[in-house]
């Protein structure tokens, strides 16, 4: 049974509850000069372009309806313009409506000039400051639809935008008069769509409330507002360049949904911890915002606004939480949802008493504090989740045109306060240094200081060599120096420590929303030198990330016949993937060799059979340093061919997925996706490596259970896919199993090993998503090109066990089982918060290949290459791909050496 038979005849009242709002909004027709009323005749409502008021139970408008609609208000009226600002991952414009009064859009390059000048604090004086944020508009941000399946703000924009456009009443008029709004048309175009199309389908059927097969933004899904920092995401980085290169917002406001149960919107203030590079008047900011609109959403008789409680102030992950890192009011809203357009009613005695164990001192039925206005239960419809962002909206509105002068200045303020910060070395370095000559990767550092800037860092870069104290740095240094955005500078750069907050004394922990320990050059492995005393910056500025480029590679030596690459840059990854497209053979070495003076470690890739211009070509492209040979070396080298990479992907919809298949493009695999269908009937054998991202082995075993979805989406890979899977391998294939994948391997081929961290209490082991210290065997071809030691995310992953050989009469029984990867014995912890660490994780093991017929299968228990932020660890992903199609006797003499390793290493010890 739908719910709409729950609930008959109740699509009328949610289109009323938005038609309501916007009545409300209005002063009477007698109140209104002539032109204003005249003018809100020739503006069209949402209604007449999209066929349909949002709002609407049961129907949801796409990006073209929604975009049809904002080109037609901003033709209609003088109060708006419509900016295209980039393309999606699947091409679709992207939009911002710029939103005030005719005046001030007719002078926004100047209200720009300013807004960008009080943000970056630079060269002004407070009586300049003042005379600036008098001058000015305050510039507010609010977008919608970045978590498409949230779609009430994706569906409220156009009501937003036409109330602001055409409303007359005083309070309309003061937010034109004093506020630039800058109305992210949707910040996830593709997901729209995607859940348009998926609700439009399933819509008066039984799984009307079903979730969306796929993921709803094309590579990453919900993490989408995980990568804000990162910004490896095209839709990311058109934004960031409205934030924090274009306009300079005072306020920028990220709708999403949905808060904790029963409230009906959650809002600032924010749950502790709040992270301490946060300057504190953000904080305080916060917290006026939050209570304007808890405050106004009393006022209007809207019960259940909540705050404090679930979403912290730690991370500077997401969008909002980023933008507060640059000194302004970044927050989000979560409005209560139900499931895409369909109402729902809750009865009285759904209502819990508190709102759960996070929270348990925040009574749900009585007043408090943090919810003055209980919500006791009854219906709710895609129109009220709209009318109480409208509501908010406004509320935010109103507050950034009544303290205009205030928030032009405070971000100002903050912004000197944080050179000052830098310039005394009170809270860190003056400045950060990177030099790219003194990286042993220097594509990780370019990549590291492209996402800086994409952020908004003021980065320069050294045109002459220059000296700080004792040391020399040459011409192309990167010098990041004191600014106004040192809070997301400093919190990307140095290690914090994450206090550790129990539910209760004695109790479980209190989970952080997300990550603890994230820093840039900790996970990216780049060597970043700061700088504590003063000294004469370089000039010129960086303007675009793009120009922070790898420095040319190039080919050193005479011969013809061969090339040493070296495998240690992740870019040497897309050069053997270029190589071998242009035809060329491509191996390992499985020893140091010497060669052109220096000695070159085990794993040197070799491509050879390849003119030598070609070479030139793609590792100039890639900054790599050749060595061209003769001859082919004398060492044992192991040939490597393009893999066939099937890559799993399940129908619910899995993110590490997304992920993995981003990465793989970027470094130019070729690999195809296996549904579940391809596993269970599909013949494996084309392929070389099959992969599966991280997720639950109920997951990829079960999927959906039958009669959950339509029947094309139901069921996983299945125990025929199981068997499958292990044909396959016994055949010669390889498995790569990832972080919770490893227990499905495990399982469905009765691999000899433990999952230490399965089934623990949290109050056990609990990692929720820190930096960890990791010991690797670079002689191990699976670890070729990594250092002994380095750091990864460990986000509540695995630890694995080699459950030891059985004794037969007086001989053991050896198993061919290769531990490549360990977490540190000692200091395992590099950031973040871990719990229960010296038991369950120090010393264990990380990673392993483990024979299996005639092919491998190889358990992660950590995801290498989380969000695509792990550039120190991506090789252990590449590695086993192209390892996959290494000669299987190559695999037992790496055995033999390890074993004549650990025997003499045996023999040595005291």
């Amino acid at each position: 049974m739908t719910d709409r038979n729950l609930v008959p005849n109740l699509a009328r009242v949610g289109k009323a509850a938005v038609a309501a709002f916007l009545v409300i909004t209005q002063q009477s027709e007698a109140q209104v000069p002539a032109q204003s009323s005249d003018l809100r005749r020739s503006v069209p409502t949402p209604e007449e372009i999209i066929g349909f008021a949002p709002g609407t139970d049961y129907k949801l408008a796409d990006y073209g309806q929604i975009t049809a609609y904002f080109r037609a208000l901003a033709e209609a009226s003088d109060r708006v313009i419509l900016e295209q600002i980039g393309n999606s991952s699947l091409g679709k414009p992207m939009y911002v409506a710029i939103i005030s009064n005719a005046e001030n859009l007719a002078n926004r390059a100047r209200y720009q000039e300013i807004s960008r000048r009080l943000a970056l604090a630079r060269d002004l004086s407070d009586e300049e400051a003042h005379r600036l944020a008098v001058e000015g508009k305050a510039v507010v941000w609010i977008d919608v639809g970045l978590h498409a399946t949230e779609v009430a703000h994706g569906q409220h924009g156009p009501v937003l935008a036409h109330w602001l456009a055409t409303a007359e009443d005083a309070e309309a008029r003061r937010i034109r008069d004093n506020v630039m709004l800058l109305l992210m048309v949707n910040m996830n175009p593709d997901g729209l769509d995607i859940v348009v199309d998926w609700y439009n389908k399933v819509v008066g059927t039984p799984f009307e409330s079903r979730p969306v097969p796929e993921l709803y933004h094309h590579y990453v899904g919900h993490d989408n507002n995980r990568d804000w920092y990162m910004f490896t995401q095209v839709e990311h980085r058109a934004v960031a360049r409205q934030l924090y290169h274009e306009w300079f917002p005072q306020l920028v406001y990220n709708h999403h949904q949905s808060g904790p149960f029963p409230g009906r919107i959650w809002m600032p203030p924010v749950e502790d911890p709040i992270n301490p590079n946060m300057d504190p008047l953000v904080i305080a900011s916060l917290n006026l915002i939050g209570e304007a609109m808890k405050r106004r959403f009393t006022s209007e008789g809207k019960p259940g606004a909540s705050s404090g409680i679930v979403y912290d102030g730690w991370w500077s992950g997401y969008m909002s939480e980023a933008a507060a890192f640059h000194n302004m009011i970044g927050f989000i809203t979560e409005t209560a949802l139900y499931r895409y357009a369909t109402p729902h009613c809750y009865e009285a005695d759904s209502i819990p008493d508190t709102f759960g164990a996070r929270a348990d001192n925040l009574p749900a039925k009585r007043p408090s504090p943090m919810y003055p206005d209980p919500w006791l239960g009854g219906c709710w419809h895609l129109g009220d989740a709209m009318g109480y962002m409208l509501t908010a909206d406004r509320a935010v509105l109103d507050a950034a045109a009544r303290y205009r002068d205030d928030w032009l200045f405070n971000i100002y303020k903050m912004g000197a306060r944080q050179i000052d910060k830098m310039r005394s070395g009170d809270s860190g370095p003056f400045a950060y240094v990177v030099d790219l000559s003194a990286q042993r990767d220097p594509g990780r550092a370019v990549e590291m200081l492209r996402s800086l800037r994409y952020g908004g860092i003021e980065i320069r870069r050294a045109a002459k060599g220059f000296r700080v104290g004792e040391r020399s740095y040459p011409a192309g240094t990167y010098v990041m120096p004191p600014q106004a955005f040192r809070p997301f500078l400093a919190d990307l750069m140095d290690p914090k420590d994450y206090p550790e907050i129990l539910q209760y004394p004695g109790g479980p922990p209190d989970p952080p929303y997300d990550m603890t320990g994230y820093e840039l050059p900790l996970v990216m492995g780049v060597e970043v030198d700061r700088i504590e005393e003063p000294f004469d910056l370089p000039e010129p500025e960086v303007e675009s990330p793009e120009s922070i480029l790898v420095p040319p590679g190039s080919v050193r030596g005479r011969g013809s016949m061969a090339y040493l690459i070296p495998h240690d840059p992740n870019l040497s990854v897309r050069a053997v993937n270029r190589l071998q497209a242009r035809g060329a053979t491509v191996a390992w070495t499985m020893d140091e060799l010497q060669a052109g003076g220096s000695t070159w470690p085990a794993g040197t890739i070799v491509a050879s059979d390849v003119e030598r211009p070609v070479v030139e070509e793609i590792v100039e492209a890639h900054g790599l340093d050749a060595r061209a040979l003769r001859d082919l070396p004398e060492v044992a080298m192991a040939r490597v061919r393009a893999p066939k990479i099937g890559l799993y992907r399940s129908w619910r919809a899995n993110m590490p997925e997304g992920w993995t298949r981003w990465l793989l493009e970027q470094y130019e695999f070729d690999f195809e996706n296996l549904w579940d269908e391809d596993v269970r009937n599909g013949d494996l054998s084309d392929f070389d490596v099959i992969v599966l991202p991280d997720q639950a082995g109920e997951q990829i075993l079960h999927g959906y259970l039958e009669g959950t979805m339509p029947e094309e989406f139901a069921g996983g890979v299945g125990l025929e896919g199981a068997l499958a899977l292990e044909r396959y391998v016994e055949s010669g294939g390889w498995v790569v199993a990832i972080d919770h994948a490893v227990d499905f391997a495990i399982d469905m081929f009765g691999l000899p090993v433990r999952n230490l961290a399965r089934g623990r209490r949290s109050d056990e082991f609990f990692v929720p998503g820190s930096l960890i210290h990791f010991e690797f065997d670079p002689v191990d071809p699976l670890a070729f090109g990594m250092v002994k030691e380095a750091i990864a995310f460990f986000v509540n992953s695995q630890v694995l066990d080699v459950i030891p050989a059985a004794e037969e009469g007086d001989k053991k029984i050896e198993r061919d089982i290769v531990a490549y990867a360990t977490f540190a014995k000692e200091d395992f912890l590099a950031s973040g918060w871990v719990l229960g660490g010296k038991r369950y994780l120090a010393g264990k093991t990380a990673a392993l290949r483990i024979p299996f017929g005639q092919g491998q299968v190889v358990l992660l228990a950590f995801e290498p290459h989380f969000r695509a932020q792990s550039h120190n660890t991506f090789k252990l992903l590449f590695n086993p791909l192209h390892a996959a199609t290494l000669n299987a006797g190559v695999w037992r003499d790496v055995l033999v050496k390890k074993r004549e390793h650990e025997r003499a290493a045996s023999h040595a010890a005291p």
